[in-house]
């Protein structure tokens, strides 16, 4: 198992190192000069001179590049323009909010796609599996932004159930917090919930096919016991890189769902940037949201030998 991580960790360093380029590259191959977009249209070209050599955007690019490099090694991701705090500090203020987003929104997903994806299976081909499936793609089909402002007009604003923005932290007061977030991680998650459940469902199918549940009803087992204890989990093992997979793209997306909930998070953050033209706040937000997504699929799989024994690290 050591061996394995340690090799995980070193295929790691060129997925990282590719990561800095494609960041790096977006960000400084954008038409126009970035110093002055930041500036604006009234900036002198004095000004312009004196930021862009503030950033070092006078040195060639691969300079840039690597003295960009040696700053992300070191923790420092640069400072904002405009606020002159450093980027990594107000990453790590936005970010625990984007994150219990996240998992708040993932645990809502799985409740609602685990049983969904089982029942679905076990009543496969019958009205109750097409009235699921159904449902799944309506929630795959139905655009976060759309289902979010949905929510907030009909639980928010005409139910009065939950605060329609801000934000409370959970550390604070665990159960405002929770009326704060439910909303905003509930319309980010039902999309993750369409994806899992069809996934579930797929492999269910699969599984409940095989021999050894054959073998496990033969023995008198009850129903529950053999899809819930045998069943689920060897069917969960696919499911699994799926989940990882959708809850790196939750934090791509609670960009939008930060936006329309007004959350303190990373997302709203990288919004409010690209609009200021802070190019450092924006690279280094990107960046560490990717860099977390690389870290994801390093645990999904490290997770796959729980759920599938047929799996040997070596």
């Amino acid at each position: 198992m050591l061996k394995y991580f340690a090799k995980r960790i070193v295929y790691l360093v060129p997925t990282v190192f590719l990561v800095t380029v494609m960041v790096f590259l977006m960000i400084h191959l954008i038409p126009g000069d970035p110093a002055a977009l930041m500036l604006g249209e009234d900036a002198t070209q004095e000004e312009v001179k004196v930021l862009r050599h503030a950033l070092g955007l006078d040195k060639p690019l691969p300079v840039q590049y690597a003295i960009w490099l040696s700053s992300i090694f070191k923790g420092d991701f640069g400072a904002s323009v405009h606020t002159k705090r450093p980027v990594a500090q107000s990453i790590m203020e936005r970010f625990p909010v984007t994150l219990t987003l996240t998992t708040l929104a993932m645990v809502i997903s799985l409740l609602l796609a685990i049983p969904s994806g089982i029942l679905a299976a076990y009543f496969h081909a019958t009205r109750k599996d097409y009235l699921f499936m159904g449902a799944t793609i309506l929630g795959v089909s139905v655009p976060g932004f759309w289902l979010g402002l949905v929510l907030l007009l009909f639980l928010s604003v005409n139910l009065g159930w939950f605060p329609s923005t801000g934000f409370v932290s959970m550390g604070e007061d665990l159960w405002e917090g929770l009326r704060y977030m439910l909303l905003p991680a509930l319309s980010l998650g039902l999309y993750m919930a369409a994806v899992v459940a069809r996934m579930i469902r797929s492999s269910m199918l699969e599984v409940l096919r095989l021999e050894y549940v054959t073998h496990a009803r033969a023995k008198g087992l009850r129903e529950w016991t053999v899809i819930t204890k045998h069943a689920l989990k060897n069917a969960f093992a696919p499911a699994l890189t799926t989940i990882g997979l959708q809850f790196g793209a939750l934090l791509g997306g609670a960009v939008v769902t930060e936006t329309v909930f007004s959350l303190p998070g990373l997302g709203k953050y990288i919004v409010v940037s690209i609009y200021m033209r802070d190019y450092p706040v924006v690279q280094g937000s990107i960046l560490f949201l990717a860099i977390v997504y690389v870290l994801i699929n390093l645990v999904v799989d490290l997770l796959y030998g729980y759920f599938d024994p047929r799996i040997e690290y070596s």
